[in-house]
């Protein structure tokens, strides 16, 4: 397995996945001012460059494990890998980092309209400067990918829908602790279900 495709996997779920988490982002830079219309393709263009910074991460770790002959998507093939992957997802929900991604994502008039610049060049800085954040608050539960499968419609969507839910939905940061916990029991789970399986 070479690491091109896997990495342009990765960038197709990852621009899948956070197009509706950055959708309201888009539209904030929009109204900011008429000049910043032409400031939305360098802001995204930005916020990309980030998330290509953990899709290459990403697929360096999918193709190591590969060769490894470790499965990917572990499922119940790897339960203890898939359980690491729940329970550092379910622990990151806990986190301060987590906190401090988090509250940015979702407050992006008042960062917009301290930190907006005119030109293509400031635009497309503070796209990736709101990216990395993104990938501060999401990147455990993207990461999950690889314990349910990126091709996996229903599990991707599940996680897709938690991400918008937490960075634009009013009760969104509430949700953050119980996903954390729901994380953390789902990988005891996959621990003793495996202990059944085999």
């Amino acid at each position: 397995m070479s690491f091109w495709p896997v990495f342009a996997m990765w960038m197709a779920m990852t621009a899948i996945m956070m197009g509706p988490v950055v959708y309201p982002w888009l539209r904030a830079l929009d109204r900011i001012a008429p000049a910043s219309r032409h400031s939305v393709i360098p802001f995204a263009g930005g916020y990309i460059l980030a998330w290509a910074g953990f899709s290459a991460v990403a697929a360096a770790v999918h193709v190591t494990l590969s060769a490894l002959s470790l499965p990917v998507p572990f499922a119940m093939d790897a339960p203890v890998l898939s359980a690491a992957a729940l329970g550092l997802a379910g622990t990151f929900q806990f986190t301060r980092l987590k906190e401090a991604c988090l509250s940015h994502c979702r407050s992006p008039a008042g960062f917009l309209l301290t930190r907006w610049r005119p030109g293509a060049a400031a635009s497309t800085r503070l796209g990736l400067e709101h990216g990395l954040y993104c990938v501060g608050c999401c990147w455990a539960l993207m990461a999950l990918a690889l314990a349910v499968g990126m091709i996996d419609l229903l599990w991707m969507g599940l996680l897709m829908a938690v991400m918008v839910a937490e960075t634009t939905l009013p009760f969104g940061a509430r949700l953050t602790r119980p996903l954390g916990f729901t994380l953390l029991t789902a990988g005891a789970a996959v621990l003793v279900m495996s202990q059944f399986v085999n």
